[in-house]
This record gives C-alpha cells, structure tokens and sequence, in this order.
C-alpha cells in the first residue's frame, strides 16, 4: 500500500481545487504554503493560502478498482447486447 497526500486550496468555505501526491508536501519557507509533486502532471506545484493537506493509503482505491474492473468485464460479457453485440433478436421493426 502506497501513501497518497491529498492537497485542497480553499476559497470561501468550500473546496477550490484538489490535487495528490505520493511525497508529503513541504512547508514553504514562508509558512504560508506548501511545496509538493502532482501525481497526475508530474510537476512541481505551491500552493498558498488556505490549504489543507489528508493522508491516506491507495491501497483501498487500488483493490476498488481492481474489482470494478473484474465487474465490469463479467457484465460485458453476460449482456453483449448493452455493449453494440450484434445479437439483434431483441430488434423489433417499427416500419
């Protein structure tokens, strides 16, 4: 399981912007933000002003989606219909 920080920019009371992390941001020199790396940009971000900063563990997420996506592929093939298969019994003509 992977550590993931998730960095939230607050305006008014509610939340502006989110971004994740692997390495846990660092506080800047000023104290009036944080230093981090994004996970999905690969970029250095600063963030200040109202920030908050929440740990978790990706392991959860990661067994989620494993499972939705064994789902999701045991649906694909019980109902080929849904998906555009060319089963066309259940076509009935209009005209």
């Amino acid at each position: 399981m992977k550590t993931v920080y998730v960095i939230t920019m607050w305006s008014g009371g509610r939340p502006a912007k989110k971004w994740k992390s692997y390495d846990k941001p660092e506080l800047l020199p000023q104290g009036t933000g944080v230093l981090f790396t994004s996970i999905e940009t690969k970029l250095s971000v600063s963030v200040i002003g109202s920030i908050s900063v929440e740990e978790f563990e990706s392991g959860k997420e990661e067994f989620e989606s494993q499972f939705l996506n064994e789902f999701q592929g045991e649906r694909d093939t019980d109902f080929p219909r849904r998906r555009g298969g060319t089963d066309e019994s259940n076509i009935e003509r209009l005209f």
